[in-house]
């Protein structure tokens, strides 16, 4: 027996327009990215800062500041201007006290090399400063130890720790209980504050011989 059966008409398809692929009916269209696919969620770049030296806190440490100005520019004068005790800092002026012992740093800062020292002082300032010095026992008692004086102190405490490591280490112990000696000398090897220059400041007075 003869079925006439009808075929499906195929889609009509527009001319430049591609046939719809049935698949694509069973999903969503998708839109912009949004969140954090865009981006958006992202942290924001770390703005460069520019971190400023501290400032002093006060006149000692403007002074110790002051001090390693001169040090950096002639370690010898910068050592002999260590060992004065802070009394003051006045616009222009530095007051300073000598204690006894420190009779020949007292005579370098207050003698021909005077002028080097305000000089390198003045640069470091951005004014004219000079150095003065107080001579009354009630300045020297009530002024803070010397710059000096608190680099030997820690110094001297830097040598007893070492001594006290170096006597009870082990394999130094082993070596005196076979040896049957003492430890009488320990050497101490310091580090460089700064290489000295080898180009002599200006109107630097000539070296002691």
């Amino acid at each position: 027996m003869l079925v006439n059966r009808t075929l499906p008409r195929a889609p009509q398809v527009e001319a430049g327009v591609p046939p719809e692929d049935p698949d694509e009916r069973l999903f969503a269209p998708e839109g912009s990215a949004e969140g954090c696919a865009s981006g958006d969620c992202l942290p924001d770049a770390p703005t460069a800062t520019t971190t400023k030296p501290a400032a002093p806190t006060s006149n000692t440490e403007t002074w110790r500041l002051a001090v390693e100005a001169v040090r950096a520019a002639s370690p010898r004068h910068g050592k002999s201007l260590s060992h004065g005790r802070f009394i003051s800092l006045e616009p222009g002026t530095v007051r300073l006290a000598f204690p006894n012992d420190a009779a020949f740093h007292r005579s370098t800062v207050f003698g021909m090399s005077r002028q080097l020292i305000e000089e390198v002082l003045t640069k470091h300032f951005g004014r004219p400063t000079k150095v003065a010095e107080d001579t009354t026992a009630q300045a020297l008692k009530a002024a803070a130890p010397s710059i000096a004086e608190e680099e030997a102190k820690e110094t001297a405490a830097r040598h007893q720790a070492i001594d006290a490591r170096v006597a009870q280490h082990p394999a130094i112990r082993n070596v005196l209980r076979i040896l049957g000696g003492t430890v009488e000398h320990v050497q101490y090897l310091e580090p460089v504050r700064e290489a000295p220059s080898l180009v002599a400041p200006a109107n630097a007075p000539p070296e002691d011989e």
